[in-house]
């Protein structure tokens, strides 16, 4: 892991947070939803808030 401040830490895990908070949300509407494209839309969006989740824990690796 390279060397990383503690302010920078703290934002890595605020965003690790809110990007699971994203997935979940969008995983939740995309249930939800009846229109097959807007399916699509929040499947797409949980797919990249987890892809953007990934990209932060590797930071912490």
């Amino acid at each position: 892991m390279t060397d990383i401040t503690e302010m920078e830490l703290q934002n890595l895990r605020h965003l690790i947070q809110f990007s699971e908070t994203d997935m979940e949300k969008y995983n939740s509407y995309a249930q939800a939803a009846t229109d097959p494209t807007i399916k699509q839309f929040f499947q797409k969006s949980a797919q990249s808030a987890d892809q953007n989740r990934q990209t932060f824990l590797q930071f912490l690796k």
